[in-house]
């Protein structure tokens, strides 16, 4: 099997940071648009039931209005914070990407992965990164600048083939 592509990128906490400004500043509005219709339908179901007194059904929809929105907003913090601790970022792993023509491969100095590019939610290229999203909240990172098998242009026109569906490059 021939490599086409190797990148080693490590991820440090500077890492993460950069790519949390990224992903607030691309799902920030879907998720908070979300959010809002969300409390706004439970809402208009608390004033129905208290209009029709039904004031059991009202406190059962109070208990979920308010689990909703604690949930939607302490569980990315909890999960920042979670990845924030975790061993990749707190060790400053450093992780090898090799592509080849039909998957690639994931790998750290403990343990391998490998993944179809079919599997892939998304594919972003930005300045300095190429973020391939699994779903919509986790992602691997590739530092442009770390590539040693070939170079992030040529990497952009393939990963842009190989996710068609799902590749942008954003400014």
């Amino acid at each position: 099997m021939k490599i086409l592509f190797k990148n080693k990128t490590r991820y440090t906490k500077t890492v993460y940071d950069q790519f949390l400004a990224f992903h607030n500043k691309k799902y920030h509005f879907t998720y908070t648009a979300y959010t809002v219709i969300v409390v706004a339908l439970i809402l208009l179901l608390l004033i129905l039931q208290v209009k029709s007194h039904n004031y059991t059904l009202a406190i059962l929809l109070c208990f979920g209005l308010t689990a909703f929105i604690l949930w939607r907003f302490f569980r990315p913090i909890s999960e920042v914070t979670k990845e924030y601790k975790s061993e990749k970022i707190q060790k400053e792993k450093e992780f090898t990407f090799t592509f080849y023509d039909k998957f690639f491969m994931i790998e750290d100095e403990k343990e391998f992965s490998e993944m179809k590019y079919h599997q892939l939610y998304k594919a972003f290229e930005t300045k300095t990164f190429f973020y391939l999203y699994l779903d919509k909240t986790h992602s691997f990172l590739l530092d442009k600048s770390t590539f040693q098998k070939s170079n992030p242009s040529d990497f952009s026109e393939f990963i842009r083939k190989k996710c068609w569906w799902g590749y942008k490059k954003v400014k």
